[in-house]
Order: C-alpha cells, then structure tokens, then sequence
C-alpha cells in the first residue's frame, strides 16, 4: 500500500488563511535571507577580516546548500510529514541565524551561513507543499500562490532596504532578527498547522538516489556559482561539471529502478511540471542578477550609501504589494500564460535599459521607471509559475514538485549570477586594459553582464508560448479553459483532463495512480 496521509487534508476556511500567512513569513525570511547580504560586503569585512573571497562565499554557501538539498526536503516533506519537516527547517534556520549573529571569524559565519541553507533547504518545499494541501478549491489556491510569488520578489527586494538599514545601527541584528520571528513562526505553526502524518506501509529508503541526485546538485551548484570567480574553463569547474553530470545521470538509472524514488521521474512527464519550473529557473536567472549587479553601479559609480541603495528599490516592494492581490485575484480569468508572458514583456523594458546603463544618471529619470518596471515583471512572472508547476501534484507528491519548483529558483539565481558576474569581469577587465577610467570600465562590464540575461529572456517567451500553452489553475474545469485559452482541450493539461485529480479535489484519493504524459511534452 503506498504512503498516504491518514486523514483528509482539508482545514477550516479561516485557519488556512492564518496558515497561509505562517509559511509566507517563513518564505518572506529566506527570501531576504538571501538578498541581505548584497549591501552588507564591506561592513562584514571590516567588522570580522572577511577576505574578498569569504565575502563571496557568504552568498555561495547558502545558495550552494539551500539548492543542492532542496529535493532531499521535498522527499521528506513527502515521506515524514510537512508539519515536522517545516518545524525541523525552521528550528535549525533559526539557530543558525543566531550562531551567524555571534561569528567572530569568517570560518564561524560561513559555517553558520551553511546551516541557514540547509535549513532553508528542508522550510521552503515544506512551505509550498503545505499550501497545496491545504487550498483544494482553485479559486483560493490562485490567491495562496499570488501571496507565495509575490513574498519572494518583496523579501528579495526588502532583503537590500533592511540590510542597508542594519549597517547603520549593526550587522548581526540582519541574523538575529530572526530569532524571534522563528520562535513566533514555530509557536504559530505548532498551533495551526494540523496536517496528518503520511501513514501506512513506508516504503524503502532510496538512499542511493538521496546520495547521487543531492551530491549531483550540490556539485552542479558548486560548479556555477565557483565560475563567477574562477572562470567556465578552470579545472575545479569544469570537473565539478563533469562529475555533476555522472552522479545526475546515475541518479536517473537509480530513480528508474526505486520502489519509492526521492523524484519520480513521472513529474518530468508532465509538461505543467516542466513549464514550472522551467519559468521559475529562468525568472530567477534574469531577476537575482540584477539584485546582485545593480548595486554595484549604484554604490561604485552613483555613490550611494548601503541605505540609499536598500531604498532604490522601493519601487519594486510597492509595485508588488499593489500587484499581487489584484493578479491572485483575476489569474482565474486571464490564465497563468496571459499573466506571465506580460510580465516577460515588462522584463524586456528592464533589461534593455540596463544594457544601455549610463555612466551618470538620476534617479527619477532612470532607476525609478526601470525599478518599477521590474517589480511589474517579477509579480507577473512570479505568480503563474508556481500556479502552472502544482496544477497537477496530488497529495503524493506535492512534496516532490514543490522541491523541484524550489530547486529550479536556486539554480537558475545562481546560474544567472555566474554567468552574468563572469561575462561583466571579463569585459571590465578588457576595457580597464585600455587605459578606461574605473566608472567606464564598470558600467561597460554591467552593460555587458546585463545584455547575457537577453538569452533567458527569450528563453522565458518561448516558455510562456509553448510551455504555458492551455494550462489552467488546479480544478478549473476543461470548458472554461478552453473559452480563455485555445487550445486547452488538445494539450491534455486542463485538470480535468489530465488523468488525475487535483490535490484535495472532493473525491480526490490521496493515493493516485500515475498520470499519463501530456501530449506534446
């Protein structure tokens, strides 16, 4: 008898909205968690030695652990609870921020820096998978996912705001504020969130795939974010690339073969998985770059404070508070491919200034149309992708997709960063060569940097056009899909017609049979 949840998963109207809000505070914190550090560089080394390359890896390490784990969360969010999995994630993250907060040397806050990823890693998919347990009505579920989307883009563009305000006063309290939000989030969580522990026969550990698919990650990870510093052609690189790929394919043969795979490669099988996280790599790929490089123009060659960097981009908070109740709201009528390919546009815009970025600027005629614009794109983009990734999970794996969904944002954000810092580097350094002035030599690399994210960019259409293509929210029936999006009925995509139920669907078993590939993927 498979794994399954022991009693139904459905709760109280008003509780899943307080439950919504516990696991968006817990998402809202690793999303800045994440961003924090940007604005933070010379204070922390200043305060505690940090070497350039320490400085570096406060960033990597994080997003090196928090990636390379995050299936191995999604599986045992899946197998051991997401109730106990959350609290175990929230527990370590917490005390780790709090060690980050008491470092005195670059070794003890990288070590603490790692334990937040590995934290992070076991929250976030338990987070997301909690909310597609819980939301079984589509209409309720679009909103909880337009609250999900638009908390990543605002702690991300928060994270830069609090972080240059906490220079001000102290950097530690950038970790210990934490603290008490992870008490309180623990408290809360204890308290509201009553989900059944999966019961039944438990099948056999697949630690072979835990060992070669979390290891094939981590390497895959090492291997971009060491790039940025290292260059695509180093050999710690280029092995890291090479035996990332064997561990991955070994991973394939094993899950394959598993009585209970950490990834059942059925998800791969179904194109809204795909198309999800597809969308949530590339969104990544394109908005972390430009939350890491912008700064750098600000601060390098504008002169800003951390603090005036940090509010820079308060246009993107506020376009993402207006936005994202209004987009929850009318996702069910537009479709998630209407509402991702304008948000894709609105990429265009930015991205396109940017690589045209000046040397001298103000701020009213340059860095508020385009930051505004940005935070359009991101609420537009953030919000469809993970409607489209979980239209399909069951309760079986809701798990397992919200890692995959997870993992795709912190491989694109780390793919995105290598690539776009390697190729800035390596133009600065060609135009310094020439005799050009620090601020020329600068921009002209952001420029170029900033031009690479064109790749992901068309990429992303091409997604939106294909990959999004008839899907709708999770229990949207066939016919209103295909009055708003044509060609629905013939993608096989459309709940209704995909050969399963959706995750707490009235009637829906919690134990499904696997569903039959979409046609067209």
């Amino acid at each position: 008898m498979p794994l399954q949840d022991s009693s139904p998963t459905t709760e109280a109207p008003a509780r899943r909205w307080w439950i919504l809000g516990v696991v968006s505070v817990a998402q809202f914190v690793i999303a800045i968690d994440s961003a924090i550090i940007n604005v933070m560089g010379p204070e922390l080394q200043s305060a505690i030695g940090l070497s350039t390359t320490g400085l570096t890896w406060v960033m990597n390490i994080y997003v090196l652990l928090f990636g390379g784990l995050l299936l191995l969360g999604g599986r045992l969010s899946d197998t051991i609870g997401r109730r106990e999995v959350f609290l175990a994630g929230l527990g370590l993250f917490t005390l780790a921020s709090l060690a980050a907060g008491l470092a005195d040397s670059e070794a003890a806050l990288l070590t603490a820096r790692a334990a937040q990823g590995v934290g992070a890693a076991a929250l976030s998919p338990a987070s997301l998978s909690i909310l597609v347990t819980v939301f079984p009505d589509p209409k309720e579920r679009a909103k909880a996912f337009g609250v999900w989307g638009a908390v990543i883009g605002i702690g991300a563009s928060v994270g830069t705001i609090l972080g240059g305000a906490i220079v001000n006063v102290d950097w530690r309290w950038a970790f210990w504020i934490n603290v008490p939000v992870g008490v309180l989030l623990a408290a809360a969580a204890v308290a509201l969130v009553k989900l059944p522990r999966p019961s039944g026969d438990r099948p056999a550990k697949d630690l072979a795939g835990a060992v070669t698919g979390t290891a094939g990650v981590l390497l895959l990870v090492y291997a971009i974010v060491t790039s940025s510093d290292e260059g695509w052609t180093d050999w710690k690189v280029a092995g890291s690339f090479v035996l990332a790929a064997i561990l991955l394919v070994t991973f394939v043969a094993v899950e394959r073969r598993s009585p209970a795979p950490l990834v059942p490669l059925r998800l791969f099988r179904t194109r809204s998985v795909v198309a999800g996280s597809l969308g949530e790599f590339l969104t990544a790929a394109m908005m972390m770059p430009i939350f890491f490089l912008l700064p750098l123009w600000m601060q390098g060659v504008l002169g800003y404070s951390p603090l005036q960097t940090g509010l820079a981009y308060l246009p993107v908070s506020i376009a993402l508070l207006i936005l994202a109740p209004v987009a929850s709201q009318v996702i069910s009528k537009t479709g998630p491919r209407s509402m991702y390919l304008v948000g894709t546009v609105a990429f265009v815009g930015v991205i396109v200034a940017l690589t045209q970025l000046p040397v001298h600027k103000s701020y009213w005629g340059f860095l508020l149309p385009v930051t505004a614009a940005f935070g359009v794109g991101l609420v537009l983009c953030l919000i469809p992708t993970p409607v489209v990734g979980t239209s399909q999970a069951t309760d079986e794996d809701s798990g397992s997709t919200s890692a995959l969904l997870n993992a795709s944002t912190q491989l694109g954000a780390a793919f995105g960063i290598a690539v776009a810092v390697s190729v800035m580097n390596n133009r600065m350094t060609d135009v310094a060569a020439s005799g050009a002035h620090h601020d020329v030599a600068l921009v002209e690399g952001l420029q170029s940097g900033f031009t690479v994210l064109l790749v992901f960019l068309v990429l992303s259409i091409a997604n939106g056009v294909v990959g999004f293509r008839g899907i709708r929210p999770a229990g949207e029936p066939a016919a209103e899909a295909d009055a708003t999006e044509p060609g629905a009925a013939k993608t096989g995509v459309a709940e209704s017609g995909a050969g399963q139920p959706a995750v707490g669907q009235q009637g829906a078993p919690a134990a499904v049979a696997e569903p039959a590939a979409p046609t067209g993927v």
